[in-house]
């Protein structure tokens, strides 16, 4: 199966947009330089060789026209420049003021315009290197003058030019990718602290918001943020105040009435029928009760508000208490370190806890194991159950509110029981998640932070 590429993110597109914004830039200032210098380098040293080659075959000239002077003699006086040969041809002969100089190779781009009466100036690379000939016919004496300069110095400064130039766009690019991260850097910072408030949020941190700036473009952003969250904290507190006002005002007619029941399912002279009726009301009622109590207990949580003081806790004595509020024998296995400890609102835990119990006992086929360890700074509980497990696909949605699977009793819970665990691991900086047991049936598993105190034992840390 073919993977599909990875995206690149804002930041990386910022580098990638700034070094090559500033590779363009560089490559045409560098080109631009280079070939305006070169154009500048190339027409003055050609401005130079043609008036040194016009004075110079002046005195050529001058010189030739006394009678029976010789050729090699002449060129012998002149002052030649360095790295300049001299080449004069006369009645079919070519003198040269350096041996070396190949005739035909030098002046065979020039001589035909030379030899039709024009003054002629070429570049060639005679023997794998740059000159310039310039050809002056001398009229009046018969010949025609050539020099040839060499200008090895005028190639190897274009070519150092250019390398200076090539590493100068290398730089100016890395450059602008370094100043496209940093850029970035700046633009993402406020974006990074939305995303990290955002997430906080998430977590239950509703007093979180992003800090004010003085920057005019970011200040909107910051402002609307922080009235987006204001509006949404405003409208859950509405919520929570608003459920829990009704859980309260329904507490009490719902006391009533299980008191009403209560002297019904006393009177003996009830009809069968009606005594049936009855009784089923009263599980009725006490189902509607227990997921009263259940909104509550979750609307109270979803608050923030303490039911009891935090303190130090006892893994060992938590699990011990709830088990026997729930009535679970010793048929029910149970491996927990005495030394374990955490730290928290007792009557939240105990709850979470009996919730757990509940729903291995109700849901999960029945209590099978209970177990503790200590791990990474964690208290991990284990509640285990017989039943037949939770599908993967359904794990990530059995903490969801009112969420219900198959019960083995005739009715079914609140399908807040979980909730109020995952909410009340959460408000304790912790977590809740399902697995596999073995060999069969559910895990559930509680983390929450080991006390400060028990976070070392002998002076080393609780992995």
């Amino acid at each position: 199966m073919s993977r599909r590429p990875s995206r690149r993110g804002l930041r990386a597109n910022v580098v990638a947009a700034f070094a090559a914004g500033a590779l363009l830039i560089s490559m045409i200032l560098a080109f631009s330089t280079y070939f305006s210098a070169r154009h500048y380098l190339i027409a003055q040293r050609e401005r130079n060789a043609l008036q040194q080659a016009y004075i110079d075959a002046a005195l050529v000239k001058e010189r030739l026209r006394t009678n029976g002077v010789n050729v090699a003699e002449v060129l012998a006086e002149i002052a030649q420049p360095s790295r300049t040969t001299v080449l004069v041809h006369k009645d079919g002969q070519w003198y040269s003021s350096d041996l070396t100089t190949q005739v035909h190779d030098a002046t065979s781009d020039v001589a035909s315009s030379v030899g039709a009466g024009d003054v002629a100036l070429t570049w060639t690379d005679t023997g794998d290197r740059p000159n310039i000939v310039v050809g002056i016919p001398l009229e009046g004496v018969g010949a025609d003058y050539y020099e040839v300069t060499y200008a090895k110095e005028l190639s190897q400064t274009l070519d150092t030019m250019g390398y200076a130039l090539a590493i100068s766009a290398a730089v100016t690019t890395i450059s602008g990718g370094v100043l496209g991260w940093y850029a970035a850097r700046r633009v993402l910072r406020p974006l990074r602290q939305v995303a990290l408030a955002a997430a906080r949020i998430s977590a239950g941190e509703l007093d979180t918001r992003v800090e004010a700036t003085d920057d005019p473009d970011l200040s909107t952003l910051t402002g609307s943020f922080n009235t987006m969250v204001d509006t949404v904290v405003e409208r859950l507190d509405h919520d929570a105040r608003f459920a829990a006002d009704v859980s309260h005002e329904l507490r009490t007619p719902v006391a009533t009435l299980t008191t009403s029941l209560g002297v019904l399912q006393g009177d003996k002279h009830l009809s069968p029928s009606s005594a049936t009726a009855v009784e089923l009301m009263a599980g009725e009622l006490e189902r509607f009760r227990g997921a009263l109590e259940d909104l509550i207990a979750l609307g109270r949580l979803d608050a923030g508000v303490r039911e009891s003081d935090w303190e130090v806790l006892s893994v060992a004595d938590l699990i011990t208490a709830t088990l026997a509020d729930n009535g679970i024998g010793d048929d029910v296995a149970i491996d927990v370190p005495g030394d374990l400890q955490i730290y928290g609102d007792r009557l939240q835990l105990h709850r979470a806890l009996a919730n757990l119990v509940r729903n291995a006992q109700t849901h999960g086929g029945g209590l099978t194991s209970v177990r503790a360890t200590a791990r990474r700074g964690y208290a991990e509980i284990h509640v285990a159950d017989s039943g037949p497990g939770v599908p993967v696909d359904a794990r990530e949605h059995i903490f969801d509110r009112f969420a219900r699977m198959g019960a083995r009793g005739a009715t079914t819970g609140s399908g807040l029981g979980l909730s109020i665990v995952e909410r009340t691991a959460q408000l304790h900086d912790g977590s809740v998640w399902c697995r596999d047991a073995a060999p069969r049936g559910a895990d559930f598993v509680l983390s929450l932070p080991l006390a400060p105190t028990a976070r070392t034992v002998s002076g080393r840390e609780v992995t």
